[in-house]
């Protein structure tokens, strides 16, 4: 094993268990803290750093994440909390501009599915549903696989 790679097979790790703090910590408390989510945004800047993606696809991918949620959280009035908005600039960072796409689609349709259920259940419209954990499936997704489903994506079309 060279070393870098040993270097991408921590970041990943590193990663993996972010996510998943952040996702049990929106979901026990409905908030996402700050220093997990700048934690995750400064190891997907050591990728960048090492080349594992282009500074260019970091940096737009993370203002397209951050802005889309950034937009969403101004129309909804708030609903969507600002924790969001910082974890999918996070993830844009690691997943770059081709994979914040399907990560976000992704995320938004897990979270569309996860609010079905809670209206099925009688929650109600006002039922609060942590978007963190949707963001980070999305992210993982768009991580490993995001350019190849917007690849598959444009031949369609």
């Amino acid at each position: 094993m060279r070393m870098g790679e040993g270097l991408f097979l921590v970041l990943d790790f590193v990663f993996f268990a972010l996510l998943l703090r952040l996702s049990v910590d929106d979901i026990r408390t409905g908030f996402l803290r700050n220093k997990w989510v700048a934690l995750l945004a400064a190891a997907g800047l050591v990728m960048v750093l090492f080349g594992q993606v282009a500074l260019l696809s970091a940096v737009s991918g993370a203002i397209l994440g951050g802005g889309v949620l950034f937009v969403v959280r101004v129309l909804s009035h708030g609903g969507m909390g600002g924790g969001d908005v910082k974890l999918a600039a996070a993830l844009g960072i690691w997943t770059g501009f081709e994979g914040i796409l399907p990560a976000l689609f992704i995320a938004f349709l897990l979270g569309s599915l996860w609010g079905i259920v809670l209206l099925l259940r009688g929650s109600g419209r006002k039922a609060k549903l942590p978007f963190g954990p949707c963001l980070s499936v999305g992210g993982t997704i768009g991580v490993f696989y995001g350019e190849e489903i917007l690849s598959f994506y444009e031949a369609l079309f």
